[in-house]
């Protein structure tokens, strides 16, 4: 059985655009502290802070860095675990090199949709839009603006072949003006956003990025963890802020309410009394696609979600049964809370990882959330 273990190590390396020609790799021993970050439907980042006094030999090297052109790479002993474009400007004390990057989903950030989406007939168009899966539209619309005249060279941050798709059921999305021939402009990664709300779930690890779907309570668990395996406090928390009974999804403009329609579901009549959620379709979604998104938003709402986090100065334990490569934003996890007030055993994903490393070692923490789940009959 894998465990967590304790690396020996951390390396940072600094490569050119694309991940594989390395530019600068400061000592170990300059290295004086990192931290990086896994996380579902959103950008992760990652920081180094490099001692100058160690580093002397590449000084001139680390004053040529520059955002966007180079890239953090984050090497755990010999693995891989982070690496995406360092996007903003280095900063430099007297004493001190900090480096700050984000994950691959930065490059998506920075890109302009310039694709008509329009996914929403059985047989493909001349551009091969059809109706599918939302992890398969996702990775049409990234392939077709990462290779659009705009893009030069085609796919310049080299991602597309690192894209690990799983795919959910048949879906139609589409964004378009009344003339069915207006492009949205919006970041490519706003798109995936838009997305999530039919079912895509996307997040990197390393330099891949993964598009896949929510897990279930039915999908096998990677480990199951105790409160033995957190070295430190641990917090359950009750979310009510996050409960709903009802949940509604509407593609009405706030300008223009007659224009747009509105379809919802849920339970009525629960001890909760009624506790509304409302999504937005930033698309002209029909009546399928708002039931479907108010299903995904009423996913791990009801009863209340139970959310576990390992807090700011507690840890995973190294003895933890799982290894790095299985901290993976998105997985599933069972967790037992035995001896808490609200105890439970129950399947969990894990939303976030957050990891830092310095003079005191590793801390790996983390916070699950409720697999998703829908009432029954829902």
């Amino acid at each position: 059985m894998p465990v967590l273990g304790s690396p020996q190590e951390y390396r940072a390396i600094i490569h050119w655009r694309g991940g594989s020609r390395p530019f600068v790799s400061p000592s170990v021993d300059a290295l004086t502290e990192l931290s990086w970050s896994r996380t579902v439907n959103d950008i992760s980042e990652a920081q180094v802070t490099i001692a100058k006094a160690g580093a002397a030999e590449c000084c001139a090297q680390l004053g040529q860095v520059e955002p966007w052109v180079h890239e953090l790479s984050l090497y755990r002993d010999l693995d891989l675990v982070w690496q995406g474009p360092i996007a903003r400007q280095p900063r430099e004390t007297r004493s001190s090199f900090v480096i700050e990057a984000q994950d691959m989903l930065g490059w998506l950030a920075r890109c302009q949709n310039t694709w008509l989406l329009r996914y929403v007939t059985d047989t493909p168009d001349a551009a091969g839009r059809r109706r599918g899966p939302v992890q398969w539209i996702a990775q049409h619309i990234i392939e077709a603006n990462l290779t659009s005249p705009f893009s030069d060279p085609p796919d310049y941050p080299n991602l597309l072949r690192h894209i690990v798709r799983n795919d959910g059921p048949t879906a139609r999305f589409e964004k378009d003006g009344s003339s069915n021939a207006a492009v949205w402009s919006a970041s490519v990664l706003d798109v995936l956003h838009e997305l999530a709300l039919r079912g895509l779930e996307f997040t990197t690890s390393g330099r891949s990025l993964l598009l896949r779907f929510s897990k279930r309570e039915s999908d096998r668990a990677q480990t199951r963890l105790t409160l033995d395996h957190v070295i430190g406090d641990i917090e359950v928390i009750k979310d009510g802020s996050a409960a709903a009974t009802y949940a509604w999804a509407t593609s009405q403009r706030s300008n223009d309410i007659s224009d747009g329609a509105t379809a919802g579901t849920g339970e009525i009549g629960t001890p909760y009394g009624r506790l509304d959620w409302l999504v937005a379709s930033a698309t002209d979604a029909g009546e399928a696609e708002l039931e479907q998104m108010a299903r995904e938003a009423l996913r791990g709402r009801y009863p209340a979600p139970l959310v576990v986090s390992v807090p700011t100065g507690s840890r995973l334990a190294p003895t933890a049964p799982l290894s790095i490569h299985q901290l993976v934003a998105g997985e599933r996890l069972d967790l037992t809370t035995e001896g808490f007030c609200m105890e439970t055993t129950a399947a969990f994903t894990l939303s976030d990882v957050e990891v830092g490393w310095g003079a005191a070692g590793e801390e790996v923490a983390v916070t699950l959330v409720p697999t998703a789940a829908l009432p029954e009959g829902i």
